[in-house]
Formats: C-alpha cells, sequence, structure tokens
C-alpha cells in the first residue's frame, strides 16, 4: 500500500498506537501528518500501518473536515475541550506601610516560635565555686581510685612470681 493523503491509517506503536487515523500531509522522506482517533501530530512512516481504505480529503485539512470524513467511514475522531481563556492576575506592588507591617509581624511571630533560652542560674560567686570543687573532687576520687587499683595489680603480680620461685 503506498502512503498518500487521504490514506486510512493504524498507528502501530506509541501512545496512540491501535488508533486509526488519516494522513493529511506528507512532510518529508520518512513522516507525515495523521489526525483522527489519534491526536493530530507529526509521525513516522515506520509507525504506521496503511489501510486499504482511502478517503478524498484536502491537504492540511482541519480536524472539523477530518471528524466528517471519519464518520462518513465509521469512525469517531479524537474530540478535546478547548482551555477556558483566563488571564492571568498581574502582580502588584505592596506599599511601604504593608512591607513595615509584614516585618513586624514575621518578628512577633518569630519570637513566639524561636527556642527558649535557658535561663541562668543567678547564685552567688561562692556557689558557683562550689560546684566547680565539686567537680575537681570527683575528678581527683576518679585519679585516687587509679591508683589504688594500680598498686593491687603489683601486689597480686608480686606474690604470683614470689610463689613461682619457691
Amino acid at each position: 500500500m503506498t502512503i498518500e493523503i487521504g490514506r486510512v491509517v493504524v498507528k502501530i506503536a506509541g501512545r496512540d498506537a491501535g488508533k486509526k487515523g488519516i494522513i493529511i500531509d506528507i512532510l518529508g522522506d520518512n513522516s507525515v501528518l495523521v489526525d483522527g482517533e489519534t491526536r493530530r501530530r507529526k509521525v513516522n512512516i515506520l509507525h504506521i500501518e496503511p489501510l486499504s481504505q482511502t478517503a478524498k480529503i484536502e491537504k492540511n485539512a482541519s480536524h472539523e473536515d477530518v471528524a466528517k470524513v471519519l464518520d462518513e467511514l465509521g469512525l469517531k475522531a479524537r474530540t478535546t475541550k478547548p482551555k477556558a481563556k483566563t488571564q492571568k492576575p498581574k502582580a502588584q506592588r505592596k506599599t511601604s506601610e504593608q512591607l513595615r507591617t509584614q516585618k513586624q509581624e514575621k518578628k512577633k511571630l518569630r519570637g513566639i516560635l524561636a527556642p527558649k533560652k535557658k535561663e541562668a542560674k543567678e547564685g552567688t560567686l561562692e556557689e558557683k565555686a562550689g560546684v566547680e570543687e565539686k567537680k575537681e573532687e570527683k575528678h581527683e576520687h576518679t585519679h585516687e581510685h587509679k591508683a589504688e587499683e594500680k598498686e593491687t595489680l603489683k601486689k597480686s603480680t608480686t606474690k604470683k612470681v614470689e610463689k613461682k620461685e619457691e
């Protein structure tokens, strides 16, 4: 079968695979414009399978014309709803007063959401020094304890050595 304008084809690859369409235009060596049940788009000829049916249609025909021809052949054309046209809202600049109030609100939120600092223990210098002395005492205690352990180890090893000599 030849590739020609008006030839009914089936797409065999891609998202629209298995759907029928009509060749509307031949674009180059290996691509054509297809419309119908498929989306109107450029298609590689390796991705379509021509059928024996043909339709009389003009080159670059509109989607409505293609839909009429497909109705005559007993096929349904793909229909889409156009998007509603809306105007994008224009951004307006804020006044200096609005910016000032916005900054104040941010500061208030920072004050509320910020983690509260630990309150410093208020006491006399002597109490603070006493706390430090306790830490030093613990430190000295651990050194004394380690020294005692070393002495006991030395004694036990010397006893073992004496027994072996006997």
